[in-house]
């Protein structure tokens, strides 16, 4: 059994957070799984239903780990959430 936290990454085309997100996650050593909301219309509906209108959505372990904007989420907060 792997201790590797389960992170997903809600995304969309032409998404330059959705970039900076998945830049952050890979420079700090972590793997993901990215859900592009424009190949799967499914997603959307499923952020929708939690209350998101925006992209990038970050969640780990099936929680919601990015609560401010992209460009203040930190490795920290990353860590807190795991």
């Amino acid at each position: 059994m792997s201790n590797s936290p389960e992170i997903i990454v809600y995304t969309q085309y032409g998404c330059p957070f959705c970039d900076i997100m998945k830049n952050n996650l890979k420079e700090w050593g972590y793997t993901y799984q990215e859900v592009n909301i424009d190949k799967m219309p499914e997603q959307k509906q499923f952020l929708k239903e939690q209350g998101h209108r925006t992209v990038p959505q970050l969640y780990v372990n099936g929680k919601h780990a990015n609560k401010v904007n992209t460009v203040d989420f930190t490795v920290e907060m990353l860590r807190e959430s795991l």
